[in-house]
């Protein structure tokens, strides 16, 4: 009895076409509910990147205001971010940097520190090409041997025959490789019977030539190292050796020069700028190196076979001192006499060599 009054007092149940119309009423409005949560989500989450972006100056407002999709507004954020870590590194640079242009140091929050900085500067070495930025090499203490050189060569620019302009500096150390293919390009020569081992040869005498000006420009103080340069290309380079320096060989030359003078060697040109006065120039440029030195002549060796050699010196005023040529013993006279034999052209037998000299004078006319 009690469950037919229940079910004769209960509302009639709808058909089943009514049923189905409340079902898709109200998925309609769960939608629209979470369509309304999805965009206020999105709106949300593109207002974050934007003032992320503005934070840092580099928000495109106009590209952020119309992605549509929560997953670009997610790389937005991703990207506003990354870019905020790398201006916040670039402001710590900058930082340290100022810091120690300033000799303080900074805090975190960039306020000075009192200790004072003390060391070297910190630069920065930029890579346009691969996009790179680090910090340059720190140099180290130069010595008193190094600071004499550094005060006694002087970069200079002079004229060349052909109105251009040759620089004349000391070799650094990022012009090694260049001076070491210049230098084996017009000296380097193989025998006949090492023809077979030439690259071989080449390659081992090129890494001791390497090694030798590399010590030249960084560690040695008994010689000074001169490039020439048009533009920013090296065009010539040359050497001269301190007093009781040494001379890599030079000193077995006979005749043989005083080892308490300087000795020139080395002046080499690349051919395709010959003729144009950057021999002459070298040449002046190490003399005059001498001379704010304290020194008053100049010694140097020419194969007796090197005309062009031959000729440069003796236009830059070189001349070979009386008393060597008096001194000459009959084995040097009969290697002069040997210039023009086809076997010393190929190496097989030694030409000899001429000592020249010249005294020196500060800004002498080159």
């Amino acid at each position: 009895w009690a469950a037919n009054r229940d079910r004769a007092s209960a509302p009639p149940t709808p058909p089943s076409s009514t049923r189905f119309a409340a079902h898709a009423s109200a998925r309609r409005e769960s939608r629209a509910f979470l369509s309304r949560r999805s965009f206020a989500a999105r709106a949300m989450s593109m207002m974050m990147a934007t003032r992320a972006a503005r934070a840092v100056g580099v928000a495109d407002n106009h590209r952020g205001r119309h992605q549509s999709r929560h997953r670009r507004c997610r790389g937005s954020r991703a990207v506003g971010a990354a870019r905020g870590v790398a201006r916040g590194g670039i402001r710590r640079v900058a930082r340290v940097l100022a810091s120690s242009d300033s000799g303080a140091e900074t805090t975190s929050s960039g306020a000075p520190a009192k200790k004072p900085s003390d060391g070297l500067k910190p630069s920065l070495v930029v890579d346009l090409a691969k996009g790179t930025v680090k910090f340059a090499p720190k140099r180290r203490q130069r010595n008193g041997g190094e600071l004499a050189k550094d005060a006694a060569v002087k970069r200079m620019t002079f004229e060349m025959k052909d109105k251009g302009n040759v620089t004349i500096a000391q070799l650094e150390e990022e012009d090694v490789d260049d001076a070491t293919n210049l230098v084996m390009d017009l000296f380097f020569k193989v025998r006949p019977q090492d023809i077979l081992a030439k690259n071989r040869l080449r390659g081992e005498q090129a890494k001791r030539v390497r090694m030798g000006l590399m010590d030249g420009v960084k560690v040695s103080e008994d010689r000074v190292l001169l490039a020439a340069k048009v533009g920013s290309v090296l065009v010539g380079i040359a050497e001269v050796s301190l007093p009781d320096g040494n001379r890599f060989g030079a000193e077995k030359l006979r005749p043989k020069a005083p080892a308490d003078k300087p000795y020139l060697s080395d002046v080499a040109v690349s051919p395709t700028q010959r003729g144009r006065g950057i021999g002459r120039q070298l040449v002046y440029a190490a003399e005059q190196a001498m001379a704010r030195m304290g020194h008053t002549v100049v010694y140097t060796h020419t194969k007796v076979d090197n005309d062009a050699a031959q000729a440069l010196f003796e236009k830059s005023g070189y001349e070979e001192p009386a008393e060597v040529k008096a001194s000459l013993t009959q084995a040097q006279i009969a290697q002069r006499s040997s210039k023009n034999n086809p076997f010393a052209k190929l190496g097989l037998v030694e030409v000899g060599h001429i000592l020249l000299a010249k005294q020196i004078s500060l800004d002498s006319t080159p």
